[in-house]
């Protein structure tokens, strides 16, 4: 049975969730007794996209990192704590960022994607790295394959240029007179992964009779302009290609669609969450908990360079009703009844 969930998002119970995980439970699990007796304390170091300034809000991620460690044993301000680094949308301040948690005594780190695991591999290939997301590691180059990463990173992946396909057919199937649409990159596709999601993306728009325009940003301040584009050429929705720059500025993006009357969709919830219209990717919580069973290996002692890297196996469909309306779109019955989560 799929969840689904109709209400509105509500930060206040992610507040209320990450203060009861942060006081630890009152029920020690036995590695939490024999960590006290031996007095030794282990530390994560999270480095994440968003803002550098201390929030009293945690991302979800994090919510649900501590949760599945804490209901593995291991209990927040006992026998682990965690060091948070958040880099704005500037991530090549990931090495100096890393450097300082080093500096602190860090066991294992942990990274939203690939491209944050490859710096901080800059900075250290004894350290641990875990991805909550990434894409293809053993294209970039930083793992050897995925049953035995041979490297200093593991983690879950992702690899969203499979689901580019998806993607634009759920577009269409929004809109049946959707016949152009854009894909909004990062940065101009040099990488093997925008190379591959390209190839993708390109492939299913020949196969549905979509033309595809294909714009990049160029420089963190080029949305404005890369939405003014999609609109001089007519396009009638976007496909948003994730990335730790748009991560931050998700509601930008979103309230720039919604200026244009664009439709979006990404492969992370946060895209509708924030205004956009849809997403189809894997599930944030289901791959986050996952990671942290591969956290809870590693500080057992599995050795990091023979820990398997694990691939997303579920999707959820996400669709903002209430952004639907207000473009004047009617969402097809069936697709939104197959939509895991119906924002109105």
């Amino acid at each position: 049975m799929r969840w689904r969930w109709r209400v509105p998002y509500r930060p206040d119970m992610v507040r209320r969730g990450f203060l009861l995980i942060a006081l630890g439970s009152a029920l020690a699990a036995p590695l939490a007794v024999e960590a006290q007796q031996s007095g030794r304390v282990f530390r994560i170091g999270l480095i994440a996209s968003g803002s550098p300034s201390p929030s009293p809000t945690p991302r979800s991620q994090e919510v649900w990192l501590y949760e599945r460690l804490q209901e593995l044993g291991w209990i927040y301000g006992r026998n682990l704590v965690a060091e948070r680094r958040a880099y704005g949308d500037r991530i090549e301040r990931t090495p100096e960022l890393a450097a300082e948690l080093i500096r602190t005594g860090v066991d294992v780190f942990v990274v939203e994607g690939g491209s944050e695991a490859a710096l901080v591999q800059q900075v250290t290939r004894s350290i641990p790295i875990v991805t909550l997301r990434a894409g293809d590691l053993v294209e970039m180059g930083v793992v050897t394959n995925l049953a035995r990463p041979g490297s200093n990173i593991t983690g879950i992946q992702t690899l969203q240029s499979d689901l580019v396909g998806k993607e634009l057919s759920l577009l269409r199937e929004a809109m049946p007179s959707l016949s152009r649409s854009g894909i909004l990159l990062p940065e101009p596709p040099s990488s093997p992964f925008l190379k591959a999601i390209l190839r993708e993306a390109s492939s299913a728009a020949k196969a549905l009779g979509i033309d595809l325009q294909i714009v990049s940003l160029q420089s963190p301040n080029d949305l404005e302009k890369a939405f003014s584009t999609l609109v001089a050429e007519r396009a009638q929705g976007v496909v948003v290609v994730r990335s730790a720059y748009l991560s931050t500025h998700v509601k930008t993006m979103a309230d720039l669609a919604m200026k244009h009357h664009l439709l979006t969709i990404s492969d992370t919830p946060w895209v509708p969450r924030n205004g956009g219209l849809m997403s189809y990717g894997h599930d944030p919580r289901g791959v986050t908990r996952s990671a942290a069973e591969i956290i809870d290996k590693i500080l057992r002692g599995a050795k990091v360079s023979e820990t398997p890297i694990q691939q997303a196996t579920t999707f959820r469909l996400v669709v903002n009703r209430r952004t639907a309306k207000a473009i004047g779109l009617a969402i097809p019955a069936p697709l939104l009844g197959r939509a895991d989560e119906v924002i109105d």
